[in-house]
């Protein structure tokens, strides 16, 4: 089972998969059309074809930043990370690694200038890939990943210790954290809700993983959650994603047999899991994708009007392979009806008709 979820064998993506992308001039952007499914009655109303699923066409979505590039641009990489924090309305890249080299460096992107700076970091900077990087009260969490100077990916010795970037001092620190430390892992999620950090599944070689931790970062403890009916299987390279300040959506991710296409969510106040039925979501073996919730911050006032009456979460899913040569790029956005999606220790969910 390859590290990322690339081919094993090394392959790019079929030429079929990858798309003709037209650019338009940066100073005339096109707006994006209107794609969202507005459905056209609230839950109860609807028949399964009122939820739609609809394939992006690229310049509905993407268009290229055909401006130079200014400042420090960080290298070509992969296992790292790309961090947004929407107060500052900056993306830090940290660690990753490319043909065996390691990266400790971090870089920041500022998106009103589009300028790029190389931080001269102070403190114990960490070495690391396929880690997780979360933004709170505008410092960087770092948790896990593998050490990619200390031993080679064969052996893939992993970290499960927290690390913290402050922007304003340019210094990394250790915090010093109560309760049991997770397992050392790499490939793992960590999603934040309100202050609470839910770090989910990962690897550990030979060992993959689906327990659950709750990092507190208000006392900062962990908090071990016990398994539960339901619970997803062990994965890594999953995507996970907030629905709301108490539930989480987990898709796909790999294991030892190769990619899974299932999809859960997690109730934080009850701990319990949902199985997810959507035939888009799931529609392929999916791993080391991307989600990202919609629902809010890119919706017309419209589109909120209409989602707030029916409860209604808006997906896009990017990206990912099958762990067998295949690579996606297609963009598509999915609707999900939070509501049906209730609490069960145990039993099976259908949603998002």
């Amino acid at each position: 089972m390859p590290l990322t979820p690339e081919s094993p064998t090394g392959q790019k993506a079929p030429k079929e998969a990858r798309r003709k992308i037209r650019k338009p001039s940066p100073l005339q952007l096109k707006q994006p059309r209107k794609v969202l499914f507005e459905p056209r009655a609230c839950e109860g109303e609807q028949d399964a074809e009122d939820l739609e699923v609809k394939e992006l066409q690229d310049n509905d979505f993407w268009f290229p930043m055909d401006l130079p590039p200014l400042g420090s641009v960080p290298p070509c990489s992969r296992g790292h990370t790309a961090t947004y924090d929407l107060d500052t309305k900056r993306i830090y890249v940290f660690g990753g690694m490319k043909e065996g080299k390691p990266y400790s460096t971090i870089h920041i992107l500022d998106t009103s200038t589009w300028k790029w700076l190389l931080v001269a970091a102070k403190g114990k900077v960490p070495t690391l890939a396929y880690h997780s990087a979360t933004i709170y009260h505008k410092e960087l969490f770092i948790f896990g990943g593998t050490f990619p100077k200390m031993a080679s990916l064969e052996s893939r010795a992993c970290s499960n210790t927290l690390y913290v970037f402050n922007p304003e001092y340019k210094i990394w620190y250790q915090p010093i954290v109560e309760g049991e430390k997770p397992l050392p892992r790499l490939g793992h999620s960590a999603t934040l809700l309100r202050n609470k950090l839910v770090i989910f599944g990962g690897q550990r070689t030979p060992l993959y993983l689906n327990d659950v931790h709750i990092l507190d970062l208000g006392y900062m403890e962990y908090v071990p959650v016990p398994f539960l009916s339901g619970q997803p299987s062990s994965r890594c390279f999953h995507a996970a994603m907030p629905v709301s300040d108490q539930k989480i959506l987990i898709s796909g991710g790999c294991n030892a047999k190769g990619a899974l296409q299932d999809v859960f969510t997690f109730h934080l106040d009850t701990f319990a899991w949902s199985t997810v039925t959507h035939s888009h979501l799931s529609l392929v073996p999916r791993a080391g994708h991307m989600l990202l919730n919609l629902t809010s911050a890119h919706l017309t006032d419209v589109d909120k009007e209409s989602q707030s009456k029916c409860n209604l979460c808006t997906v896009l899913v990017f990206g990912g392979s099958d762990c067998a040569g295949t690579f996606y790029n297609s963009t598509s956005k999915i609707q999900l009806d939070l509501e049906e999606t209730k609490p069960r220790t145990a039993g099976v969910l259908c949603h998002g008709k």
